[in-house]
């Protein structure tokens, strides 16, 4: 019987093991190609697998991941008769993962369990703020503009971008003014939805008058586009002028009212070889070292 001294490269190669590479959180992962190739051919890959799978228990490995491209979908039957679960799928590959200890419960995190977006209060020179009405389900006369952020974007570059897309009205961030947690959205996901402050860009002509760009409403998702007196959208959302008005923007609005903010700081992280990341402090903190 091999051990965890004795399994090494030489054996792993010798066992005719399907090949794997150490990952995060002592896991191994297998990736399969999606071109054919003997290793993983069909008549054999189920009997290599569960001998890679014994292995890797040996090696005391946690657990180990699948990633099957759509083109060796054939595969997939043989993965599940070894237990193997559906992990996540991007694109053409999905990713499988098998909890390799017998006696403890799997502590692998489900996959995308939230779903980040982001809205944006822009208020500019003549106390008018940015709305949008959309091509479909609005439930308020006007809502700012907002959407959801994509992977690896950061909450003020998914704030600037959506008001672009949706608007082309070019701004600044300036600070976060609340955020919403809900759950059971899109997907069965939860929702964090960061309402942010952004800072209209305004130009000053030549005779020194203030120049500010007029909205233009998204062609594909976007009915309409227009600067708001900031009166008529505070009666709207408070409920003068709307039968139920709007609970969340009623609060977020008045925080807006009072200054309230929470600004963004950038710091440098403890981990090695992480970049600095951005935190939001309320701002009578944000400037502290």
């Amino acid at each position: 019987m091999m051990t965890s001294s004795s399994l090494n490269a030489e054996t792993v190669a010798s066992e005719q093991l399907l090949p794997f590479e150490k990952s995060s959180h002592n896991s191994a992962t297998i990736v399969i190609p999606a071109d054919e190739d003997s290793i993983y051919d069909k008549s054999t890959f189920k009997q290599k697998l569960e001998e890679t799978v014994s292995a890797l228990r040996v090696m005391e490995k946690r657990s180990v991941w699948v990633h099957v491209p759509m083109a060796r979908g054939s595969l997939l039957e043989d993965m599940v008769d070894l237990g193997f679960e559906f992990h996540n799928a991007q694109g053409n590959t999905a990713k499988l993962n098998l909890w390799l200890p017998t006696d403890k419960e799997s502590k692998v995190p489900e996959f995308a369990t939230h779903h980040v977006g982001v809205g944006a209060v822009v208020v500019n020179s003549r106390d008018e703020i940015l709305c949008v009405r959309e091509l479909r389900k609005n439930y308020m006369p006007w809502k700012v503009p907002g959407g959801l952020a994509d992977l690896g974007e950061y909450i003020p570059d998914a704030a600037q971008r959506e008001v672009m897309e949706e608007t082309g009205i070019p701004t600044k961030f300036s600070s976060i003014l609340s955020f919403r947690h809900t759950h059971g959205l899109a997907n069965g996901r939860s929702d964090m939805y960061f309402v942010c402050h952004l800072d209209s860009i305004e130009d000053i002509d030549e005779d020194g008058n203030v120049v500010i760009p007029e909205p233009q409403a998204q062609a594909c998702e976007i009915q309409a586009a227009k600067w708001v007196p900031l009166s008529e959208y505070l009666d709207m959302v408070n409920g003068v002028t709307h039968e139920t008005g709007h609970p969340m923007m009623k609060q977020v609005m008045k925080v807006f009212q009072k200054g309230t903010r929470i600004q963004q700081k950038e710091v440098t992280s403890v981990v090695p070889g992480r970049k600095p990341n951005p935190m939001y402090l309320p701002a009578d903190t944000s400037k502290a070292d």
